[in-house]
């Protein structure tokens, strides 16, 4: 059994009793101010869970709000009719806003022709928008009806005043079939156009025919994917062959470079 000398034992005493003052000096400094720390640690971990659930929930976009809306291009549209058919309105969250979901909206105006929208990184909308113009009429059950270039029917008094190409419908389909030959050419050769007088679907030849108002015969376009060239070989063949086209009774312009004039049946390159 090992010995413990004397002073080892004082020294060990002292040791103790230091230990007992010190922790009589913390127990007396937390009776005096632990309830102020212990407020703070409090305070301090519901505001730490407090904001911890309010962060899960903040969401950036819904600082972004709509405050500024810009349209251009509108003439005839009112600015009331194109915010209403846009669905916008200040206020709303910016992330609820799609420039192709408006610009699908807008484009159910009849009097609307395309609409360019631009969703800004903040608070800010801008809509151009190019309106329609008629591009021809037609009759059905005794009333003139006017349509624009993506076959919608507009307003009659868009078309008060105009002399719009005649176009005879068989078919519902041959609407828009019609509509978009017309606007290219319009687009392509606008004297070109003025000149159509009445123009049909021919279903069988599978050709758009047309009749022009300083001609006798009808002409035979493609009926799906006419081009720019078409109209300019029409151009050449008339302006340039005007006496030999004068006996034509049908040109037939289907096959791109080529021209069959009836009844000879003469081919004209």
């Amino acid at each position: 059994m090992a010995r413990i000398g004397y002073n080892e034992i004082k020294r060990m005493n002292d040791r103790r009793e230091k230990r007992k003052q010190n922790l009589a000096k913390v127990g007396r400094w937390l009776s005096k101010k632990g309830w102020k720390i212990f407020l703070v640690v409090a305070v301090l971990g519901v505001a730490i869970w407090q904001g911890w659930f309010w962060i899960r929930k903040f969401n950036p976009a819904e600082l972004r709000t709509l405050k500024t809306i810009d349209i251009t291009g509108n003439r005839m549209l009112t600015w009331e009719e194109i915010l209403q058919t846009a669905g916008l309105e200040t206020g709303m969250p910016m992330s609820a806003i799609y420039a192709d979901s408006v610009r699908n909206r807008l484009l159910s105006l009849p009097l609307l022709q395309d609409a360019k929208v631009d969703v800004g990184m903040f608070w800010k909308v801008t809509i151009d928008v190019e309106e329609t113009t008629p591009i021809m009429e037609t009759l059905d059950k005794g009333q003139w009806k006017a349509y624009s270039g993506r076959g919608l029917v507009l307003p009659i008094a868009a078309s008060a005043g105009l002399e719009l190409p005649v176009a005879t419908i068989s078919r519902n389909r041959e609407i828009k079939q019609i509509a978009s030959f017309l606007q290219k050419m319009r687009s392509a050769d606008e004297a070109l156009y003025k000149e159509v007088s009445q123009v049909a679907v021919d279903e069988k030849k599978h050709a758009m025919e047309v009749f022009f108002r300083n001609v006798r015969f009808k002409v035979l376009f493609p009926l799906e994917n006419v081009t720019e060239k078409s109209f300019h070989h029409y151009r050449l063949l008339v302006d340039g062959l005007s006496q030999e086209m004068s006996s034509v009774k049908s040109l037939d312009l289907r096959f791109e470079g080529f021209a069959y004039a009836y009844p000879s049946a003469k081919e004209v390159k």
